[in-house]
Order: structure tokens, then sequence, then C-alpha cells
């Protein structure tokens, strides 16, 4: 738990900011959902884009396995791998794995003697279906949730469930989602209260008819007071946090920009990413995103980077290729 804080937060020390476990599962490890700010419901037409939203599965990214590999600083790693395919005229079938690595690190018992190092490990296996009818796409996802931390693991079962509706005329796309929603199996101790990180969010897309790009404009964590993720402001309840401020870090803004059906520009802001790791010297780039991605013949390559804070963020790459299809090289 302290560990999968770490990765999303850089630094071991906020690992107990909140209840919440499992919280590794919030990070963007594929580079659509990074590069349009780490929150979103309604970018479709990718293979790895249903670990955001199971409504997002549909046939428009079948046949294209796609592996992308994050890289944080310190040494963590992370691999995200996923495939869709056609289950009847209607469904599609979603599986994803989320692997992190944090590495090796140095054992202490109580009294500060070393007992060598260990490893740290998390993990998510989702497998998601979806389907159309009308106007509105429907999703759900089940989720196998693990943690091990030296000695000690824990594991999770949770469903996500999405309602996408998609405008029969205009590029116009509006979406539901409720994430997370589940239980321990096993907790690292006898006993502990492990609680998901549930999550309910809303959000929409537009893109003007003949213009070159596309809005998206997604609202997270509506079911909870708390505007905080992962290190809770020491001014929330008090004077130090406007009403303004406090309702846009519950916002996640992105922007596509399309030139050409070969090319593809990805612009996000997250103002909660960037006011929980605001320094005393400022917050830098922090809360902004960005990335591209290009098709090369039956390949798609993609890069995005999620800014932290002033001296850095996360840079993840990915590629997907189609299965389906005769390649030629």
């Amino acid at each position: 738990m302290v560990l999968g804080c770490y990765m999303a937060a850089q630094h071991l020390s906020w690992g107990q900011a909140n209840r919440r476990s499992f919280n590794f599962i919030e990070n963007p490890t594929f580079t659509k959902l990074a590069g349009l700010g780490g929150v979103n419901l309604t970018a479709g037409n990718d293979p790895l884009m249903f670990l955001a939203n199971p409504a997002l599965l549909d046939s428009g990214s079948t046949g294209m396995p796609a592996f992308h590999y994050l890289n944080f600083p310190e040494g963590i790693h992370v691999a995200t791998v996923g495939f869709n395919f056609n289950h009847d005229e209607k469904g599609t079938i979603g599986i994803g794995l989320q692997y992190f690595d944090y590495g090796k690190f140095d054992g202490f018992d109580p009294s500060g003697i070393p007992t060598g190092d260990f490893n740290a490990r998390e993990f998510a296996l989702t497998i998601g279906y979806g389907m159309g009818q009308g106007v509105f796409r429907y999703g759900a996802n089940f989720k196998l949730l693990g943690s091990i931390l030296e000695s000690y693991q824990a594991y999770a079962i949770a469903l996500d469930f999405g309602v996408n509706f998609v405008h029969p005329d205009q590029d116009i796309v509006l979406g539901i989602n409720a994430r997370n929603i589940g239980f321990t199996v096993i907790p690292y101790f006898e006993g502990e209260k492990m609680q998901l990180p549930t999550d309910l969010r809303i959000g929409g897309s537009y893109k003007p008819e003949f213009a070159p790009f596309r809005f998206h404009l997604t609202l997270r964590n509506l079911q909870s007071r708390e505007v905080d993720f992962f290190v809770p402001d020491p001014f929330l309840n008090g004077e130090g946090v406007s009403t303004a401020d406090k309702f846009f870090r519950r916002v996640v803004i992105g922007m596509e920009v399309l030139p050409s059906e070969h090319f593809t520009l990805r612009l996000g802001y997250n103002h909660l990413i960037r006011k929980e790791f605001e320094t005393s010297s400022g917050a830098g780039a922090g809360g902004f995103s960005g990335g591209f991605a290009f098709r090369v013949k039956k390949f798609e390559l993609s890069y995005s980077r999620m800014f932290y804070n002033v001296p850095g963020g996360s840079n993840i790459f990915g590629v997907s290729t189609t299965i389906n299809e005769k390649r030629t090289f």
C-alpha cells in the first residue's frame, strides 16, 4: 500500500495520506489516457481505453494488440498490455494487464539490522465487455487487483460500469463511469480494513464540424466530499482553498489535434495533480500532459509525458498493430 502510493506520488512518506488502498490502479499507464490529462471517459478507438471506461469497448479497436511502457523516476517500471476482439454482432471483449515493478528495496528489522533486499510489485488484470444499443454504449470491467510487498500480499476484486451516449449526427459523446466498486479478498494483515479507490465520473467530448480538434472534459471523484487523492491539503477545511479551486481539482481537460488520419496530437491538464505536487518553489508544468500518435504501415506508435512537479514527470511509450490484415513492411 505504501509503495503503491510511492509510485503515484514519488514519495514514500505520502503512502499513508489517505485510507484508500490499491491506488496504483488510478495511474494512467498508456499513452492516450496520459496525454489527455490522466482521466477520460470519451476518447475511444483505442485498444486500451476500456481500462478507463468499459463503455469505450467497440469494434473500432479490435484485432490490435497493444503494449505500452511507463517509466517513472527512481527505477519504477510499468507495463500495460491489452487486446480487444468481437464476441458477437453487438459485443466486444477486452483483456488488459497492468504490471507495476517498483524494483528492489533494502529491508531492516525493527532494531535497524539489515535483513536483505526485497521486491515490490502490483498488478491489475482486467476483463471487459462492451455493447451498443442505438445511441448508447454500455460496458463493464471485472478486475483482479494484487499487491505484493516483501512478504505481505493483498488482493481485491473490483468492477467498473460505464454508459456513453453517442450523438447520431454530431461528434458529441457524453459518458458516466463508476469505478473500482468491490472488496478486498485478502488484506495485508488479518482484520485490516482496506478501502478501494472508488470513483464516480462524468464527462463529454465535442468535435466541431470540419475542425481538426476534439475537446474533452471530465469530472472525477463526484461521490466524495474530499477533493484530494494522494496528498490531503492541510488547508482543505480552512480558508486556504477557495471554492473554485476545490471544484477545479475534480476537473480534467483534454484536447486532440487531428491534422490527418495518420497523426494525432494530445494535450491535457489535471488541476488536482498540479496542486498536490506543488512545492514552495512553484508547480512548474505540473498537471500538464501531452503526447502524439502516428501510424506507419499497420503499426501505431505513440508517446506521452505527464508533468508532476518542477523536477520531472513520467514518460510513456506505446505500440499497437493490426493482426487480422495482411502486413507489408
